[in-house]
């Protein structure tokens, strides 16, 4: 496995996802929705939180460790907990087109933020930044 993809903006995500779209393989389209899942959890709430020790020590650690390194590697094939996986046979463009508009709803949040279901509570800085490294991760994933 090369070199992970570093991304640190939604607008730099966009732009990379957008340009991939129209020759994008398998899966993208469903891969794209799922982060928008994800997303859209840190707005309205993860259905399913990890255990309280997790919350409060582990995925903090975890958390901190992503921010710094400014990358992310996790099990690309794993749902959000609590969440049903997107249909597997999304198209590149309605999976883009989902993403599109969870970036566009968590930009124009003003209100809190719900915790992650790891992480605990997230600040909208921290949450982009790990948005994005979970995007680019599914990237790296796909367009090997």
């Amino acid at each position: 496995m090369g070199a992970p993809r570093q991304l640190s903006t939604f607008d730099a995500l966009l732009l990379e996802v957008r340009e991939v779209a129209n020759e994008a393989p398998a899966g993208f389209g469903a891969a794209m929705a799922h982060c928008a899942q994800s997303i859209e959890c840190s707005l309205d709430g993860y259905p399913k939180p990890a255990a309280w020790p997790v919350r409060a020590l582990i995925g903090p650690m975890v958390l901190k460790k992503f921010l710094k390194q400014g990358f992310m590697r996790h099990d690309t094939n794993a749902p959000v907990p609590g969440v049903p996986p997107p249909a597997t046979a999304l198209s590149a463009a309605e999976g883009v087109a989902k993403l599109e508009a969870a970036i566009a709803r968590f930009k124009a949040h003003q209100g809190a933020l719900a915790p992650h279901f790891a992480y605990g509570p997230v600040s909208k800085a921290a949450y982009e930044a790990v948005h994005v490294m979970h995007a680019a991760n599914h990237l790296d994933a796909l367009l090997v």
